[in-house]
């Protein structure tokens, strides 16, 4: 996709699926059983392949030339999930740029709206929902993103409200075995937003060996050539990516509305939607000691952009609070307030995460903002420290 963010990197979707109600035919509701069309008239290959530990079916529609453009899972094993449930995933590479053409119409290069025209034709649907979006940044890494990165690495700045992460680095043998960051993450399995980090360029090449002399190749040239058309003059391998994955998307809100099919294949959202993001939940600061983290020097890798709208979760429809959660809370919140506690950063995410979890299956959102004074979100602001004294 082309990208009119004001940030100096080119933003796009990396990962697009989401889950669509399958209408069955009269046959199919006999038969009880689901059957796709076959696409061949249209230039299309349509293959079923074995499933997945959650859906019986999986089939996959390929191009002519015998690329994968959009998988089909359907059919559940659990009952908790909609029998007529399919989920969608459209392969990486037409997130990039697709000038795919059905029944004889050619769509624009970033035109993602072919993938419901062609499920269409594989069988009858109505879109339900999103599932999960990555966005992600490419930029080319300057001296002074370069030193953002390192202290991430380090440890001497760190991303607000995340507890949880992984590290993977190089050592570079002439340089006395330094350590080089290669790839940092932020969120743990559970998180329904994470984020990523990491050299992109060390991930998209590779040297392998032909005959007598190393090669250059590349995994995903598509990728390659969006940065060689945005930026001609750039050093390819030196491009990172900032990436964020937010995982189910039906369960947040942007600008008070649920998150459409429609809006993520608008590069205006797309753009709007990762800024908002990076400036409210990629906060980077210099780990400076503060009691009150707030206090600490907020860094920028993109600069500062302003004020922005922000992604906020969606208030469950029919739910209400369950009062045996509150004392798990409170007591949660308690261990969190005792010094011991607040100064063993392990004990902290341990009593955190309790509390972030009384929350959530209590549905206490509510009762928290009132009774603390801020949302469930910005926990780790709230560090009023009893000293204990005997």
């Amino acid at each position: 996709m082309a990208t009119y963010s004001p940030i100096p990197a080119i933003i796009n979707l990396d990962w697009l699926a989401f889950s669509v109600k399958l209408i069955p035919s009269p046959v199919e509701k006999d038969a009880h059983d689901w059957f796709f069309n076959d696409l061949a008239p249209l230039g299309y290959k349509v293959v079923e392949f074995s499933g997945t530990n959650i859906y019986r079916r999986r089939v996959i529609v390929f191009s002519a030339e015998g690329e994968k453009m959009f998988t089909c899972l359907f059919d559940p094993f659990s009952r908790v999930i909609p029998y007529d449930s399919c989920l969608i995933e459209v392969a990486n590479k037409w997130l990039y740029g697709s000038n795919v053409s059905l029944a004889g119409v050619r769509y624009s290069e970033h035109n993602l709206n072919w993938v419901c025209d062609v499920m269409m034709y594989l069988h009858p649907y109505a879109i339900s929902n999103m599932s999960r979006i990555d966005i992600c940044a490419d930029f080319e890494c300057n001296k002074d993103q370069r030193a953002i990165i390192n202290g991430l690495m380090s440890n001497d700045i760190y991303v607000q409200r995340y507890f949880e992460g992984s590290s993977f680095h190089t050592y570079d043998a002439g340089d006395n075995y330094s350590r080089t960051p290669r790839c940092l993450s932020w969120g743990s399995k559970k998180s329904n937003v994470k984020w990523k980090l990491y050299n992109k360029s060390a991930e998209v090449f590779e040297w392998v060996k032909e005959g007598d002399k190393m090669v250059k190749y590349c995994h995903k040239p598509y990728i390659v050539e969006q940065w060689k058309n945005t930026w001609p003059d750039c050093n390819e391998d030196n491009i990172w990516r900032l990436e964020v994955s937010i995982q189910p998307m039906e369960k947040f809100e942007f600008h008070g509305e649920q998150v459409h099919y429609d809006n993520i294949i608008n590069q205006f959202y797309v753009d709007d939607l990762f800024i908002s993001m990076y400036m409210t939940r990629f906060i980077t600061r210099k780990r400076e000691g503060h009691k009150d983290r707030s206090n600490d020097t907020r860094v920028f890798l993109f600069g500062m952009q302003g004020i922005v709208g922000k992604l906020r979760q969606k208030e469950p429809k029919e739910s209400r609070e369950v009062a045996e959660f509150v004392s798990c809370l409170r007591a949660a919140m308690l261990q969190r307030s005792k010094v011991e506690v607040a100064t063993n950063s392990q004990m902290l995410a341990l009593w955190t995460n309790t509390a972030v979890e009384c929350v959530r299956l209590g549905h206490l959102e509510g009762y928290f903002n009132n009774t603390y004074g801020l949302p469930i979100e910005r926990i780790d602001e709230i560090q009023n420290v009893v000293l204990i004294t005997t």
